[in-house]
């Protein structure tokens, strides 16, 4: 459109220089008459730009009148001016240069041309847009500046003002920027003010000056909305009031929030303050800072506690902690909704129909809620309350008093619903749940009162019967409360035998009268009065021969009842056998009969066992196999049972019992019990092969880490008597690999391993874990044991017998050379593992040890001294090789000798064993003259005798 217009007046040009010619002589335009009268008459509206221009050319070489050729150069930057935003939308046609060069150029040329023209300012005006549209912005802000600058009367000097205000914004330049757009805001500009104010608010904000910036955007507001409401903007206005919120928002994020709104001048006392509060709100909620958001929401709220806008307001405080997730935050604010604006509240009273309405619309579902999650709440805490009681933790007084506020809260919000919507559909399980509510509370008398209004007066058929029964329910637990008051509990009991009449009366079809209409005995039985409990219902049977076979059952069930809190089990089991006779095998309650039967028989077996009649009351808990073969408590009997029949060694039914309770039971809380005691049954019994596989299976599968250990123990032991040592060995390596305690146990484990090597004459592995066994007692520390100094003690004696047999291999006559210093380090050896064997302080291997080192040296003794004269010596030579022999031998039989005898020593302090006895024989054979001789034999004898 903005070149139509310049062709328009590019129009009227001919006209104007037609009429200047007037100013003229004889020698300006007005000597052109002819030429004057075609101008005046020229249509330009079949021209293009081009063509305008060269028309304008034409006419600029006519002219002399140096004010009209100023006025034709401007109507010809006008045309390319003109032509450049149609080129710029037209871009089919894209000049070789800028769309705005030859604008551009004209003007200059024009400025150059008339320097002191009075009509620069719109030059430089136009010369600024044409630098902007061509994309030189710091052109175009000079040619502003300078118009600002040298114009400041022109007509158009706010605009420039507030297209200055845009670059320097543009560019972060926020305090010129400031500077433009005040100069507009006190302008006469109507037109810019708004929007002049709108970005001097963003500038003080880009510079943190927050609250002139909050005032900046609030004159905003003020100017769009004092007048008018939000439904009747403008849609030029509504943007700019919606980036105005949006603007206050971000500028009261940077201020703290909500809190600052007060302080800004500008918004106070305006109606439309619940925009800026809703905006701010909306904007937390939108960046997810919830607690921010129902902050802002809450401001409002204590701040306009009266507006018609604050329950909406509160509406929106709960969705922001909701979509939060802030739990306990949305209840207390469902809280204080119910409070602020519910039918009791000052709020209420002064609110109109429709803004009732839609309170209510919300009160309602909060109501329930409130009353619905303080009741799951004061539950929750009675039972903890509960369980810290039984276990004597202390708290239990602290939840106790929570747990009745939070049932008062219930009861509350209960009755509030009640009263609030009494024609609600719901009326009956609400006042039936607050019932509940003062029930758990033990507040019994209320809790009777709405019981029987929900029974009585609602008739409901849901709740009708329950709470007809709850009420009676509630009047004993009164009664019980009573028992040190007997005035008020006589009147308690008035009640309770009107309302079992009452119901037995209304509900006589209801599975639960019969139950009812033997009040008397079951109401004693309440009480804890179990003979007198059992004579009104043996009474109620004996005196009524067409007694109803319900009656007659239940009857039945409160002796047994009785009975069983007398513990006199006998009597209970009897009575619930009559009862579940009279039941028969189809009926519901034959299987809840049957169990209770079954505790009655387990109490009587608990009686007889601690009387010691073990085996009479193993055989009374499986008797729970057949009286209630599905009861929970027939697992445990049978398995007391098993457990009762093993240590009564009666293996074979132990098994018995725990193979079929492992077969039927494998999911049992107590099935890990099973294979455990199962696998000692076998072991006991002396099943090896089956005690085996069971531990086997229990290594593979229990759960127990502890049991898993013990039993690849006890499995690897089983396999070893079995002489299966192929997998003795593997299952005791297993265990020597993974497990460093019990260290008894892996001392265990490395001997066994050692042994079995030994079986297989695996001489090398054997050695192995007898250096492992020396290891592990000297590692010890604490752990040692009497035991594992055994077992290293043993250890160090086979490494010796190795040795010894490594010696014995080694044969000096086959080749003295040779062989004489291999047998003697074997010696060496074996000697040094037997005194290893001997440090531990033990007798069996201090005295084996010693003899085995006597012998040792005894047998090299003899070697040496039977070894045969080398072949071709002379006699001289022969008679020195066996004095030589015989000086190496001669030291090692004292030693023998002296070796042999501390053992025999050993006997003459009064010990005795096979080494010492052994040490006197040899003794015996190597000084006849001092150990073999009778009487030396007899007081040897009578020594250790």
């Amino acid at each position: 459109m903005k070149h139509l217009n310049h062709i328009g007046l590019l129009m009227g040009l001919p006209i104007l220089l037609s009429g200047c010619s007037l100013f003229g002589g004889n020698d300006t335009i007005g000597s052109l008459k002819s030429q004057e009268t075609e101008e005046s008459n020229l249509d330009f509206s079949d021209m293009n730009h081009h063509q305008v221009r060269e028309e304008y050319q034409e006419l600029l070489e006519l002219v002399d009148d140096k004010f009209l050729k100023e006025q034709i150069e401007r109507r010809i930057a006008g045309v390319s001016m003109a032509e450049g935003d149609h080129l710029q939308t037209s871009p089919e046609n894209k000049p070789s240069k800028g769309y705005y060069r030859d604008a551009i150029n004209s003007y200059i040329d024009i400025l150059e041309k008339y320097p002191n023209s009075p009509d620069n300012a719109e030059v430089l005006y136009q010369l600024s847009k044409a630098y902007e549209m061509e994309g030189e912005p710091k052109n175009a802000e000079a040619m502003l500046k300078r118009l600002v600058a040298l114009h400041p009367d022109y007509s158009g000097i706010a605009e420039a003002h507030f297209r200055l205000g845009d670059i320097n914004f543009n560019n972060e330049n926020y305090k010129q920027a400031e500077f433009h757009y005040r100069t507009v805001t006190t302008a006469n500009a109507p037109t810019l003010q708004l929007n002049a104010h709108y970005m001097l608010g963003w500038a003080l904000y880009k510079r943190g000056l927050f609250d002139d910036a909050l005032e900046s955007f609030a004159y905003v507001l003020s100017v769009v909305l004092d007048e008018q409401s939000s439904q009747t903007l403008s849609n030029a206005e509504k943007p700019l009031v919606d980036d105005s919120l949006h603007s206050i928002s971000l500028t009261l994020v940077n201020l703290g929030g909500a809190e600052k709104i007060s302080d800004v001048k500008g918004l106070r006392n305006k109606a439309y303050i619940w925009q800026v509060y809703e905006n701010l709100g909306a904007y937390y909620l939108e960046k997810n800072r919830y607690a921010d958001s129902a902050a802002t929401y809450q401001h409002f709220i204590t701040h306009y506690p009266l507006d018609t806008r604050t329950p909406g307001m509160h509406s929106k405080l709960i969705a922001a902690y909701i979509k939060g997730a802030f739990a306990k935050d949305v209840l207390l604010a469902k809280q204080s909704y119910v409070a602020q604006y519910g039918m009791q509240s000052a709020y209420w009273a002064q609110a109109s129909e429709t803004l009732r309405n839609d309170i209510s619309a919300n009160l309602k579902p909060y109501l329930t809620e409130m009353a619905a999650h303080f009741h799951a709440q004061a539950q929750a805490q009675a039972k903890l309350a509960g369980e810290k009681e039984a276990a004597k933790i202390k708290g239990a007084d602290e939840l106790n008093e929570k747990s009745a506020a939070s049932y008062a809260s219930a009861t509350q919000y209960y009755g509030e619903y009640l009263s609030s919507f009494p024609q609600s559909s719901d009326l009956a399980k609400q006042r039936f749940l607050k019932a509940e509510a003062h029930f758990e509370a033990r507040q019994y008398d209320q809790a009777a009162a709405d019981y029987e209004i929900v029974s009585y007066q609602y008739q409901d058929k849901e709740f009708g019967n329950r709470s007809g029964y709850a009420a009676i329910l509630a009047y004993q637990q009164r009664i019980a409360e009573l028992e040190q008051n007997p005035k008020e509990k006589s009147h308690a009991q008035e009640n309770a035998v009107a309302s079992m009449l009452r119901f037995t009366e209304r509900y006589d079809t209801d599975k639960r009268s019969p139950a009812v209409l033997t009040n008397a005995a079951e109401y004693l039985f309440s009480l804890n009065r179990y003979p007198q409990a059992i004579d009104v219902a043996s009474k109620l049977i004996s005196g009524n021969k067409a007694l109803d076979k319900n009656l007659k059952q239940t009857a039945y069930g409160i002796i047994a009842h009785s009975y069983y809190q007398q513990k006199n089990y006998l009597e209970a089991e009897q009575n619930y056998d009559n009862q579940r006779q009279l039941l028969g095998k189809q009926h519901p309650q034959y299987v809840a009969v049957s169990e209770r039967m079954a505790t009655a028989v387990y109490k009587k077996a608990e009686g007889m066992m601690a009387a010691g009649q073990k085996l009479a009351a193993a055989e009374q808990q499986l008797r729970i196999k057949t009286i209630a073969p599905d009861s929970k408590v027939r697992v445990i009997a049978q398995y007391d049972a098993a457990v009762t029949l093993l240590a009564e060694k009666q293996w074979q039914s132990a098994i018995s019992e725990l193979k079929e309770l492992r077969a039927l039971y494998p999911q049992h809380e107590l099935a890990a019990e099973f294979p455990r005691k199962l696998a000692y049954g076998y072991e006991q019994d002396g099943q090896m092969l089956p005690a085996a596989k069971t531990y086997d299976y229990l290594y593979a599968n229990d759960k127990s880490a502890e049991v898993k250990r013990d039993a690849l123990f006890a499995a690897a032991g089983l396999y070893e008597k079995l002489g299966q040592l192929d997998t003795a060995l593997e299952y005791y390596k297993t265990w020597a690999r993974n497990y460093e305690q019990p260290f008894d146990n892996r001392m265990e484990s490395r001997y066994h391993i050692a042994l079995i090597y030994g079986q297989k004459n695996d001489e090398r592995r054997k050695l192995y874990w007898l250096r492992r066994i020396v290891q592990g007692d000297a590692s010890a520390g604490e752990s040692r044991t009497d035991r594992s100094q055994w077992l290293a003690a043993w250890a160090n004696n086979e490494y010796g017998d190795y040795f010894a047999g490594e010696f014995n291999k080694r044969r000096l006559a086959a080749n003295l050379e040779r062989n004489l210093p291999l047998k003697n380090q074997s010696l060496q050896d074996a000697v040094s593992r037997y005194q290893q064997a001997a440090e531990y302080g033990l007798l069996e291997f201090t005295t084996q040890g010693s003899f085995k080192i006597a012998r040792l040296y005894q047998q090299m003794a003899n070697e040496l001294q039977t070894l045969p004269i080398p072949d071709g010596m002379s006699e001289q030579d022969a008679d020195m090789f066996r004095s030589l022999i015989n000086q190496q031998a001669a030291p090692m039989l004292e030693l023998a000798l002296s070796v042999y005898t501390s053992n025999v020593e050993q006997g003459w302090k009064g010990h005795f064993n096979q080494w010492i006895d052994d040490s006197f024989k040899a003794l015996a054979l190597l000084s006849p003259a001092r150990f073999n001789k009778s009487e030396e034999q007899k007081r040897y004898g009578d020594e250790i005798r």
